[in-house]
């Protein structure tokens, strides 16, 4: 049986730039367009989980309680946004599962 409402577009990428060091140089690296968002995501999730394990170290190694504290700050800050981007991948998984 033909399908009459066809599946809509996936989500995909833009072109976006970054590593331009606030502007001093052009930018070194690029997200290339076209990429399937939810294999983005993935890429994303490990991403956080590298710095996630790097700022947990630093929290860790550091002795300056001031700078602790800003360490400890993005440690939250990472853990929630590693928890997002999780929460996202599993959502995406189901609504192509069920």
């Amino acid at each position: 049986m033909k399908k009459l409402v066809p599946d809509p577009p996936r989500a995909v990428t833009v072109h976006t730039r970054f590593s331009a060091c606030d502007g001093h140089h052009s930018p070194l690296f690029a997200v290339c367009a076209g990429a399937d968002v939810d294999k983005a995501l993935a890429h994303l999730v490990v991403l956080l989980r590298s710095a996630y394990e790097t700022n947990l170290q630093a929290c860790d190694a550091v002795k300056n309680d001031h700078l602790a504290g800003i360490l400890w700050a993005t440690q939250h800050a990472l853990e929630a946004s590693r928890a997002l981007a999780e929460s996202m991948m599993r959502g995406i998984a189901e609504q192509a599962s069920g």
